[in-house]
């Protein structure tokens, strides 16, 4: 049965349309990340999926793309994905057909999506909406799922920030980042229930011998959040709502019922959550570095740029809660302020805080 999953209301699909602040259009740093993973999703394509055996009844090959945005990241990465398959299956005399499901949010700006599907696609295409967290796919309809970019995002705001009587109430901040022990703990149990629902719907999903592949923020076991560059961000995006705040822009209430519902996870967390589900067998676990393409120091462009990406990803969660008309006051700010610890940035640390895992279905 697909069971009801809580997610936060109206507030986590990336901008749509295609107009100057589009997910479409700024995306570039998702891109760049998922492009670093290209070779490795290619090798293990190659060395750990029978594709042969696993489309010997049906010789239609389906591939899921789990929180796929507006594109044009997903086209490019489907397609990887079936020139590496196809590569697998040669000399196979017999083309196989491909299936492409493109699921997201039900509120997701699939109308871009379908708009911008490439003409000269050598797949057919559906669209899934719903969250990820539950069903979405029939039992053992899919040979390869794919989420880049998505698992990081919890299914809704631990409730226990929310509670003023809670040890966990995160006032004037926005993040679990040098906030209380509690309130880490809050996001690690959702981010902990989160995985364990995604783990079991893929479970059902997914045929036996097929694949899971996942990338999505991480951090090496036992690091302070507080050492990552994006610590910097959350700390001056909540300076910013506390500034607008005294200027009578903003209300207390919102300031302190605003929190961002992202949480980087360990190896070894995600590790311990596949072994309790019992179903997959761990093909590769990894922390890689998501700037490897960046080969000199971060500039005061580059944060502008950052920003640009994270304004287009998290821009529905500020109109959301502050509404549409202080969205660009809020970034036009946040940008400003980052622009001006540019060094910091660049000192802290951004190596390892890309998870990356595949699992191959029992």
């Amino acid at each position: 049965m697909m069971g009801k999953v809580e997610i936060v209301l109206n507030s986590l699909p990336m901008s749509g349309g295609d107009g100057p602040n589009s997910y479409s259009k700024n995306s570039q740093l998702q891109r760049r990340s998922a492009s670093l993973l290209k070779e490795t999703i290619d090798k293990l394509i190659t060395e750990k999926l029978d594709a042969k055996t696993l489309i010997s009844d049906s010789n239609t090959f389906c591939i899921a793309d789990l929180g796929c945005a507006t594109g044009p990241n997903t086209f490019f990465l489907v397609q990887d994905i079936i020139k590496s398959i196809e590569t697998t299956l040669e000399p196979n005399p017999t083309k196989p057909e491909f299936l492409v499901f493109f699921n997201d949010l039900t509120n997701n700006d699939f109308n871009t999506l379908f708009t911008s599907l490439p003409q000269d696609r050598s797949y057919f295409a559906v669209g899934v909406p719903g969250s990820f967290y539950g069903r979405v796919l029939p039992q053992s309809s899919v040979h390869i799922v794919v989420t880049l970019a998505a698992t990081h995002w919890l299914s809704s705001v631990p409730k226990e920030l929310l509670d003023k009587s809670s040890e966990a109430w995160n006032k004037g901040k926005v993040h679990y980042s040098n906030a209380e022990e509690e309130v880490l703990k809050a996001y690690e149990d959702q981010f902990g229930r989160d995985m364990e629902k995604f783990l079991e719907a893929r479970a059902q999903e997914i045929v036996s011998g097929g694949l899971l592949v996942v990338g999505m923020c991480g951090i090496p076991q036992g690091m302070p959040f507080s050492n990552l560059a994006d610590s910097i961000m959350y700390t001056s995006m909540a300076d910013v709502l506390i500034q607008m705040q005294s200027q009578g822009l903003i209300s207390e209430e919102q300031v302190d019922t605003f929190n961002i519902p992202i949480y980087s996870a360990s190896p070894q967390e995600v590790a311990a959550l596949v072994e309790k589900n019992g179903c997959f067998a761990v093909e590769s676990m990894e922390l890689m570095d998501p700037t490897t393409w960046l080969k000199r120091p971060m500039d005061v462009e580059d944060v502008r740029q950052w920003m640009v990406c994270i304004k287009a990803t998290m821009g529905s969660l500020f109109i959301n809660h502050f509404g549409d008309h202080l969205l660009d006051d809020i970034f036009d700010r946040l940008t400003a302020r980052l622009v001006g610890l540019t060094e910091k940035v660049e000192s802290s640390y951004r190596e390892k805080v890309m998870l990356f895992f595949a699992l191959k279905r029992k």
